[in-house]
């Protein structure tokens, strides 16, 4: 397909040269123009021209464009390069606050565990502490109790020595106390 506009454009050069040529011949040397002359010396000058464009082409223009479009993937790639380091460092940014945020998370849930122990440490201590004072009360009230009956049982000893006049042994006291207590528990 080049082949055939290279053709297409030589061929209408060819004849614009040709068409030129012999209008300068025919106006003769009084204009100068750069198809003054004759028709061979057009000829050679757009052989030469296109001698010219081919040499350039191969040589300048070629590596030119190779050149550029060497530049262009260097720096199209240096973009890719540069997305793909952009969007690591997002996903480590990203990572890196989740990993933050998941700290946080187990930060307050040990916090809210550890608060839980402490509270249920402390309700089982003061369960355990109001356990103590009812079992020292308990045994305050007994103790305090059998120092009464104790106290009433010499008293009603003392008062029956009194009113009977006698003497009681140990065993009647015993006796007497038990009968007294009974009733009064009634």
């Amino acid at each position: 397909m080049p082949m055939k506009k290279l053709a297409i454009i030589l061929i209408t050069v060819f004849l614009c040269t040709a068409v030129f040529a012999s209008e300068g011949e025919q106006a003769g040397s009084g204009e100068q123009n750069i198809f003054n002359g004759t028709f061979a010396d057009s000829l050679w000058t757009v052989l030469a021209f296109l001698l010219l464009l081919a040499v350039l082409t191969k040589f300048a223009w070629k590596p030119l464009l190779n050149g550029l479009k060497t530049r262009e993937q260097h720096i199209q790639h240096q973009i890719e390069s540069a997305e793909d380091a952009r969007k690591k460092a997002e996903k480590l940014l990203d990572d890196s606050k989740q990993q933050g945020l998941a700290m946080v998370q187990q930060a307050i849930e040990r916090a809210q565990q550890q608060e839980q122990e402490i509270v249920e440490k402390t309700r089982q201590e003061i369960l355990e502490v109001k356990r103590r004072a009812q079992e020292d009360i308990e045994h305050a009230r007994v103790a305090a109790s059998e120092q009464l009956w104790e106290q009433a049982g010499d008293i009603m000893l003392t008062l029956g020595g009194e009113v009977l006049g006698r003497t009681i042994t140990p065993e009647d006291n015993q006796r007497l106390v038990r009968d007294a207590i009974a009733k009064i528990r009634q």
